[in-house]
């Protein structure tokens, strides 16, 4: 599997919620590869003590503690079909 097609399989089994997120993120990466980076610009995407942060736009309504709650519980949920319970 192509990771476009589980990109694509992981959306279809996610709240609407995480795909709106997902999206905004997803269309700020589109729009950064596609401005030219001059030197000393500032860019929303970066690496910061081995982890990945992508600098939005103001994320109103967002409640990271509720996002980490569904995703760890979609991840519990997917391990638990793995090994048929």
């Amino acid at each position: 599997m192509t990771p476009k097609e589980e990109l694509i399989q992981a959306i279809q089994s996610s709240p609407d919620g995480i795909v709106r997120e997902l999206l905004d993120v997803l269309k700020v990466l589109q729009q950064q590869s596609t401005e030219s980076t001059q030197p000393g610009q500032h860019k929303r995407m970066y690496r910061k003590q081995g982890v990945l942060v992508i600098e939005t736009g103001e994320l109103s309504g967002f409640d990271i503690n509720t996002f980490i709650g569904e995703m760890r519980e979609e991840r519990i949920q997917s391990q638990l079909k793995e090994i048929g319970l």
